[in-house]
């Protein structure tokens, strides 16, 4: 589903408030999260720094504008920032200074709305700077997704919950990247190998003023098509637990946070 909003940004929006970079040595960036019971062998595959945003800016300005000046197999860098639900749903937003909660009031709000339909669960507002050719290893998330794409273009392939086991989905909850695909969605022959010909998708592509709604387990790979600005929040799980028991089927009853075992 598409809605047609009123959501613009600049190249100076966000100046002084990212809190980190990744970087990849070629385009794909896969999430990662430091965890004390990763597997010994396990590589980051990507790096967190800190950059300028002016020197990033001027690196993804590079990237559209300047063809083959940086390919597939070169250093790519991706921004992010955010601020945590606490702050996104305070009564009195103007004392934090939020440049983004005031932005983007459709997901700051202490209301329930069209897009936030649980406040008290909602996750904060996330919102990534990404350069042209970047990719986004498929994954899916357990909250209800609401994807703003405020300057730029990118595409989204979704795959239903009911899909879950064809993808090749890290499946060990302490792994670093649980619940990212391990296939190389952008290699043809992987995918084939994979068998990802007999994997029903919806193909998209989500231009700057739209906003678009990923259901809760629905896996996606995003694809950034030139220099982009997507913010998204997430909130609450899926009416009558939608898509839970294909992930249950899937990952296992112990990766759906209702559903696992209480401590004893």
């Amino acid at each position: 589903m598409e809605v047609r909003c009123v959501i613009t940004a600049t190249d100076h929006w966000g100046w002084g408030a990212l809190r980190h970079r990744e970087q990849s040595e070629n385009n794909h960036f896969m999430y990662w999260v430091a965890r004390a019971r990763a597997p010994h062998n396990f590589k980051p595959p990507t790096k967190k720094l800190s950059m300028d945003f002016k020197r990033w800016l001027n690196l993804a300005r590079q990237a559209d504008t300047e063809p083959g000046r940086t390919g597939p197999n070169d250093v790519h860098h991706y921004l992010m920032t955010g601020v945590e639900a606490g702050r996104v749903v305070a009564k009195h937003q103007s004392s934090y200074g939020n440049f983004i909660s005031n932005d983007l009031s459709i997901f700051s709000t202490t209301k329930e709305n069209f897009f936030i339909t649980a406040v008290g669960k909602n996750k904060g507002i996330q919102c990534r700077f990404g350069m042209k050719n970047v990719i986004a290893e498929a994954h899916y998330d357990g909250g209800r997704n609401m994807v703003a794409m405020l300057k730029g273009a990118k595409r989204y392939i979704l795959t239903a919950p009911s899909e879950c086991k064809k993808l090749n989905l890290i499946r060990k909850k302490e792994h670093p990247s649980f619940r990212h695909s391990t296939t190389d969605w952008s290699n043809l022959e992987e995918a084939k190998r994979a068998g990802f010909g007999d994997v029903d998708a919806i193909d998209t592509i989500l231009h700057a003023g739209e906003v678009l709604y990923i259901p809760s387990y629905w896996i996606h790979y995003i694809i950034s098509l030139d220099y982009s600005i997507q913010c998204n929040s997430r909130s609450g799980s899926p009416p009558n637990r939608e898509g839970e028991g294909h992930i249950v089927d899937c990952m296992g009853q112990s990766n759906v946070p209702h559903m696992r075992k209480p401590k004893s």
